[in-house]
């Protein structure tokens, strides 16, 4: 009884949550703003974000620190949410197994990169101290790690410690950076089918697995976009870059793989319902894609589930778009665009 009431208060305290988000409205205020000063004095003056931005001076902040501070609520909301929650902690803390393997990805591409082979260069990267908490390897650490060796030492046990010693720098001292991510992110959602095997059962366990499963398909999709549409990459070299679940989209994914042309290949996306018909040129901006799709299925789960889980899902995949379309419009006045090409990057 105790556990199905905590469930119940987490989807009803989300879903009033949501009612207090950034709305189009308050976005067309946002998209006239000239300064990062005045996007900021909006949102600490009309929106839910006013909690983190309460004590800021609006003049004097700068974009970094605008945006970290945005980025926070994310975390806020979320452990006032898995508050509710007396029995399943494990089931409910994914957002900090997701984040903690994107540092680790963003750090393997700085060290992949010019500047990380540098002598004296160091990873420069922003965390919320709520994630140091609960990550499986020593967060803070991280800044200090200088090559893939030091990296390996740092996770030394740990599931990803193990992953990664199988792909180590060739003899040039190149990272096969793309192995390693497609590795992480396995690792990520294999952990996260595990814990809901374990922790629920029936249509709730079916339910989560739809929602991780429609991540695995918003992943591969763009990844195959990307390598088919950018690099003309061959068939057999796609299939090994992908996410190894077999999944509901796991069909649609193997046309667009053999798609034999990118309007063919926009065919593809067009009949399985995930872009409107003669959206060809947006969907050069993949990833924009994906968010829109993402945005439909979390919206119909934030309406629609009577599964707890799957409704703080949503809630959270809601504050993360969110948050994206923040993140543009401040990059945006910043640098001046007009309010119609700020427009077609929001996804709402």
């Amino acid at each position: 009884m105790l556990k199905s009431f905590s469930n119940k208060a987490i989807a009803t305290k989300a879903r009033a949550m949501y009612g207090a988000r950034v709305t189009a409205a308050d976005y067309e205020e946002l998209i006239k703003k000239r300064s990062v000063g005045e996007a900021a004095a909006y949102l600490r003056d009309n929106t839910h974000y006013r909690e983190v931005l309460g004590q800021t001076d609006s003049a004097a902040i700068h974009r970094g620190q605008l945006e970290n501070l945005l980025r926070s609520l994310r975390y806020i909301q979320y452990q006032r949410l898995i508050a509710f929650d007396f029995g399943q902690q494990e089931l409910y803390r994914y957002i900090y197994a997701w984040d903690e393997s994107r540092q680790l990805i963003a750090l393997l591409r700085f060290l992949g990169s010019k500047q990380g082979k540098q002598d004296g260069e160091r990873y420069q990267y922003r965390y919320d101290r709520r994630l140091a908490q609960h990550t499986s390897y020593d967060l803070e650490k991280l800044v200090e790690v200088k090559s893939w060796q030091e990296l390996i030492e740092l996770l030394g046990e740990s599931p990803y410690g193990k992953i990664l010693r199988q792909f180590p720098p060739d003899t040039d001292g190149q990272l096969d950076l793309m192995k390693c991510e497609q590795a992480i992110s396995a690792q990520y959602y294999r952990q996260q089918l595990d814990i809901l095997d374990k922790e629920l059962g029936g249509a709730a366990r079916d339910a989560m697995r739809e929602v991780f499963y429609r991540c695995i398909d918003n992943q591969n999709l763009s990844q195959v976009y990307r390598l088919k549409r950018f690099f003309r990459s061959d068939p057999a070299f796609i299939r090994e870059s992908l996410l190894p679940f077999h999944t509901p989209l796991s069909k649609v994914i193997d046309r667009m793989i053999e798609a034999e042309d990118v309007r063919s290949l926009h065919g593809v996306l067009e009949k399985a319902g995930l872009v409107q018909s003669g959206s060809e040129e947006d969907t050069d901006f993949i990833e924009t894609t994906v968010q829109r799709i993402r945005a439909k299925q979390s919206k119909k789960d934030l309406r629609n589930s009577g599964c707890p889980p799957v409704v703080l899902h949503a809630y959270i995949t809601q504050l993360e778009i969110e948050l994206g379309n923040l993140v543009n419009i401040i990059e945006s006045v910043r640098y001046g665009l007009p309010p119609e090409e700020i427009r077609s990057m929001l996804v709402l």
